[in-house]
């Protein structure tokens, strides 16, 4: 018996596990198969409610393995985490397919962000990793229902019947699918793999679109916390911003686990100005030095959050980077926003996760001309 949600094999023996389902519960599906739901999917579809279980490490040979079957791939990105969603070892397996790069939550970024610029940022930052029509870049707002349709109809010229669909944990994945297909869904497994597949066809259409779990990359600020922490962190309006123009010295956080001081002025031996994006539930902060071991003692889960709770086990190894960021770049942090400087250049020191990249990048969003922010 598969899950009417999420396609994987419902089993009774481990609640940890995909698939769980109280054996009382099973009974009553017996015959009735079809609307089967795991304890998972049914606490996410009538509860809200999403229960923090991971997927098998050996998630990509599973991926590998049914990845021949299909010529076309769909690939949703979350423009607001663009560099935590548009992961290399996703890129790696899928660049060699008829790629569709879907950027959804494009209604979060503020209303004066043109799209056609917006697209050719996202062009310019992935032609080097694919050889991408820019046609294919398809800007969508999931929960807005913007773009949909315009999507289906790019898949329809193009004479695509089927298509696997991929992307990180939080991309909204499931709300772009929900607005695409039927209601009624399908389950599809393929020989050597327990990965859990749900076949879909998109409304008026013969096109089927094969869904994947949610892919947990272990690379962004997010994937420290269990997952009733990261639906927190998900953005659910325009972005918050606030600008910086902090003393030397001065130190910056962005949660719990990211901070930087200032170590010098600009080249024009002025004040840097810098501009902090970030969603709503992420704070930012700046203080003296010697109040920073304070803060982290005392005021994780009300000055300083995620997490939102005191006394969060978190058990993390940081390290120290020496970062400069010329001005107008931005200073990107997977999972959690990114920094914009508006005069620089900005030289800090940075104190992070081991294991997380920043990535220094062209501005998503350009400062207007005569306005530093």
């Amino acid at each position: 018996m598969k899950c009417h949600g999420c396609g994987i094999d419902i089993q009774t023996n481990n609640p940890e596990k995909l698939g769980f389902l109280p054996e009382h519960i099973f009974e009553k599906f017996i015959g009735n198969e079809e609307n089967a739901l795991c304890q998972r999917c049914f606490k996410l579809q009538h509860y809200g409610e999403l229960l923090p279980i991971s997927i098998n490490k050996d998630f990509f040979n599973q991926l590998k393995s049914i990845l021949h079957e299909f010529e076309t791939v769909l690939w949703v990105i979350d423009i607001i985490d663009f560099e935590g969603t548009y992961d290399k070892d996703i890129l790696n397996l899928v660049k060699d397919k008829n790629l569709f790069l879907i950027i959804n939550k494009v209604d979060l970024l503020p209303k004066t962000v043109p799209f056609v610029e917006l697209k050719n940022w996202v062009f310019d930052r992935v032609k080097n990793d694919l050889n991408i029509k820019k046609d294919n870049i398809r800007l969508i707002s999931a929960k807005k229902n913007f773009g949909i349709n315009r999507l289906t109809k790019i898949l329809n010229e193009n004479n695509i019947k089927k298509a696997l669909v991929v992307g990180t944990t939080n991309v909204g994945k499931s709300s772009l699918l929900n607005n695409l297909t039927n209601v009624k869904i399908t389950t599809s497994s393929f020989p050597g793999t327990t990965l859990g597949i749900v076949k879909r066809k998109i409304i008026g259409t013969d096109i089927e679109l094969y869904d994947t779990p949610g892919i947990e990359t272990k690379k962004r600020f997010t994937d420290f916390f269990d997952i009733y922490t990261q639906v927190e962190m998900i953005p659910k309006k325009t972005i918050s911003r606030k600008t910086f123009k902090p003393d030397i010295g001065k130190v910056v956080f962005v949660s719990s686990l990211f901070r930087f001081k200032i170590l010098s002025l600009t080249k024009d031996n002025l004040k840097p100005i810098f501009l902090i994006f970030a969603p709503e539930n992420i704070s930012f902060h700046q203080t003296k030095e010697e109040r920073v071991e304070d803060l982290l003692k005392n005021h994780i889960g009300d000055v300083l959050y995620p997490p939102y709770e005191k006394n969060y086990p978190l058990e993390i190894e940081f390290e120290k980077e020496i970062i400069s960021i010329d001005e107008n770049d931005e200073l990107a942090m997977p999972g959690l926003g990114w920094i914009s400087v508006r005069r620089g250049p900005l030289n800090i020191e940075v104190i992070k996760p081991k294991n997380i990249e920043l990535v220094i990048r062209k501005p998503l969003i350009t400062p207007k001309r005569g306005n530093i922010y």
